[in-house]
């Protein structure tokens, strides 16, 4: 079952936070556990940012945290995504799909004009790629960075 996260499930939240930043490519940076409980805290009841979780049985295996921006050029609102995670034995089967279009459903609401996910938590590109090909999405850009640590 795909729902907006409660307040009880912020812990089980963190805890999917510390296993998504473990297999991140940016797990080389620090993680600051009370930061991400903020994170989560802060998103409940928010009217800008949601984080819908993947219920199985009482236990969150997956979720999404996004937020409606204002583009630069005018107050149009986009969806932004800022995480989203599922555990590697949940990865099969319909549960993403679920999720993407439970954010889609989201963004139509808050009329949003498009949803813009970035993927940087893992090395199945291809899989990820095929999957948003699936659900509507294009390849939008390329990002580079430069470690200055």
């Amino acid at each position: 079952m795909i729902r907006t996260m409660k307040r009880e499930d912020v812990p089980q939240c963190i805890e999917l936070g510390r296993r998504q930043h473990a297999e991140s490519k940016l797990n080389y940076l620090n993680l600051d556990m009370e930061k991400i409980k903020y994170g989560f805290l802060s998103a409940v009841d928010h009217p800008t940012r949601r984080v819908f979780v993947i219920d199985v049985d009482e236990k969150i295996v997956g979720l999404a945290g996004v937020s409606l921006e204002h583009y630069e050029y005018n107050y149009d609102y986009y969806v932004m995504d800022h995480f989203y995670y599922i555990l590697p034995e949940h990865r099969k089967g319909l549960l993403a799909f679920k999720l993407f279009k439970a954010v889609h459903r989201w963004g139509v609401e808050n009329r949003a004009l498009e949803i813009q996910f970035n993927y940087a938590h893992g090395d199945d590109n291809d899989r990820m790629g095929k999957l948003l090909n699936k659900l509507g999405y294009k390849k939008y850009c390329d990002q580079y960075k430069k470690l200055m640590i």
